[in-house]
């Protein structure tokens, strides 16, 4: 295939770098693996993506149908034999596409600004595939922005950006928020801020619907910190008649964010 090149050393030693988060801080890129997040990036219509094809692969006519588009974004496509793809990949039996894209900046300033809709903030989330599958679930609701605290895990972790599906390109994510920012944002934005917790909280559903709000999600196993929740207007909890303490936070986010959407 004429617009498939050979294997390019320069691409392929960044792409291994970038399994280190020094490397995809310092280059400003990440990798993303698979026919299905690939395709959702060409959806997006996500310009100058490098993407890596195994040579098994070339004569797929789904990867024929997938370069046709991308050239149209100016993507760049390397033939890669298997047991290079096996060096890049993050899976153990991967599907023999991996794409290299660009992080969307978005700094913290944005926030300072008159705003609509639904935000979402992580404190201290730990686990990639908790924080892929809520980033997922923020780009389904509709949400206008994900924020992360300093103690969160790399939202682009190969884990991370494999959870959420290909949604990590599909909304605003603001990394590094600190508590005198959250505490800045507060009072210049208006928005009611909702925490979740077990103590001190109301039934979610007690909660009438309104068209703005932002939501925390906390830490695994020691929830939000208690100087963040000390900004909270309320904090909503889920009442679970079943013997569990608690729920997952991906799914508490999934229930709490669907609720307010659907209300």
């Amino acid at each position: 295939m004429e617009h498939i090149t050979s294997r390019s050393n320069r691409w392929i030693k960044c792409a291994l770098r970038l399994k280190q988060r020094k490397w995809r801080d310092k280059e400003g890129l990440f990798l993303l693996e698979g026919l299905r997040g690939t395709t959702d990036v060409l959806n997006q219509q996500v310009r100058d993506c490098i993407c890596f094809i195994e040579d098994g692969r070339l004569a797929d006519d789904m990867v024929d149908e997938l370069v046709s588009q991308g050239e149209r974004l100016h993507w760049l496509f390397l033939s890669v034999d298997k047991e290079m793809m096996h060096l890049l990949s993050g899976t153990e039996h991967g599907q023999g596409i991996l794409l290299l894209c660009r992080k969307q900046h978005h700094d913290l300033s944005e926030l300072l600004h008159p705003l609509k809709g639904y935000y979402v903030v992580l404190d201290s989330v730990q686990d990639p595939g908790n924080m892929g599958t809520i980033l997922r679930t923020c780009a389904a609701a509709g949400v206008k922005g994900l924020i992360l605290t300093e103690g969160c895990t790399d939202i682009y972790a190969e884990k991370v950006v494999r959870s959420s599906m290909g949604s990590i390109l599909r909304l605003p994510i603001y990394e590094g928020a600190s508590i005198p920012f959250l505490k800045e944002w507060k009072q210049v934005s208006g928005l009611p801020f909702y925490g979740t917790a077990l103590q001190n909280a109301r039934p979610y559903k007690e909660i009438g619907p309104g068209s703005q709000a932002v939501f925390f999600f906390g830490n695994e196993g020691n929830g939000i910190r208690e100087d963040i929740l000390s900004l909270t207007d309320e904090n909503l909890y889920i009442p679970l008649p079943g013997h569990v303490e608690s729920l997952n936070v991906s799914i508490a986010a999934a229930v709490i964010l669907f609720h307010f959407i659907e209300g």
